[in-house]
């Protein structure tokens, strides 16, 4: 793996766990490329503090990608704490900031459906 990888942080609502682990795949070919180094917080250790690991990978993202759904938003962590510290990111221009729409509302699904 290259040292000149970028650093990606995903930021999801585990209610979209199945959105996270498809969007993990498409991604790597850039990870076997040594482009990325991929970081969720699956890989946090049971039993450590998942709180300070989050918020250390998080700072040290070159790259965010927010997996934005109804559950993200009404996520108080992820709508509160992860893009709001994102979002301070990409307006000191630290780190590129990446929307991802997982899923509409239920709304916009009926109005999709034939």
């Amino acid at each position: 793996m290259s040292n000149s990888a970028l650093s990606l942080f995903l930021s999801y609502s585990h209610k979209d766990e199945a959105f996270r682990s498809e969007l993990v795949g498409h991604l790597a070919p850039l990870k076997h490329q040594g482009i990325i180094l991929e970081w969720t917080d699956r890989q946090i250790s049971p039993g450590s503090e998942w709180e300070p690991e989050i918020l250390e990978k998080l700072g040290q993202a070159d790259i965010v990608i927010l997996l934005i759904s109804s559950d993200f938003i009404n996520s108080k962590y992820c709508y509160g704490v992860e893009l709001e510290r994102a979002l301070e990111k990409h307006r000191d221009k630290s780190a590129r900031v990446i929307p991802v729409i997982a899923r509409g509302s239920v709304a916009q699904i009926h109005e999709q459906t034939p």
